[in-house]
């Protein structure tokens, strides 16, 4: 849902930068988990947000000086699912993407491959696809997550559609 930035002022303050606007509707004081930069999850609670513009500004519990939040520079936000905001029919959160297998059209065949990252990128999302089965070439498959080439997707089923499928064996 966000990362957190770099700290400001001197009462322990850290900015984050998301691109939604989940964070600030939240209810306060928020439990959550982030992702350390080495890679280990840890819970926190977020006590205040408040937007400073083009950021939010946050106050985490436990870290009340700039040195202290300093140490979750550069942290993922991940966000409890019941505090997400409903979203449109045709619009789907990351987290949901992780998982679904690829098929060319939605109830049809698995084409052997599962997205099990969503890597941020700043022109867009890119999915990462790894082969369910490791003697499968290529194992990975890259795809940028734009209309070109991701279709529909069926959260109940699993799927995602991808389009020209065949290409992505060539890059």
């Amino acid at each position: 849902m966000g990362t957190f930035g770099s700290t400001h002022g001197i009462k322990g303050n850290i900015k984050i930068h998301t691109s939604g606007d989940a964070l600030s509707s939240v209810p306060l004081p928020l439990v959550c988990e982030v992702k350390l930069a080495d890679g280990k999850l840890q819970k926190v609670t977020i006590h205040s947000i408040v937007s400073n513009g083009s950021f939010l500004l946050a106050k985490v519990a436990g870290y009340e000086t700039p040195e202290a939040v300093s140490l979750l520079r550069n942290a993922t936000i991940y966000l409890p699912k019941d505090v997400l905001p409903e979203i449109a029919s045709d619009e789907i959160y990351v987290i949901d993407l992780i998982g679904l297998e690829a098929v060319t059209i939605l109830g049809g065949e698995s084409l052997g491959y599962t997205i099990v990252e969503v890597i941020d990128n700043p022109a867009h999302a890119i999915l990462r696809f790894l082969a369910n089965d490791n003697s499968k070439e290529p194992l990975e498959i890259l795809v940028p997550f734009l209309h070109l080439y991701v279709g529909d997707w069926d959260k109940s089923k699993k799927q995602i559609e991808v389009k020209s499928w065949e290409l992505w064996f060539e890059v």
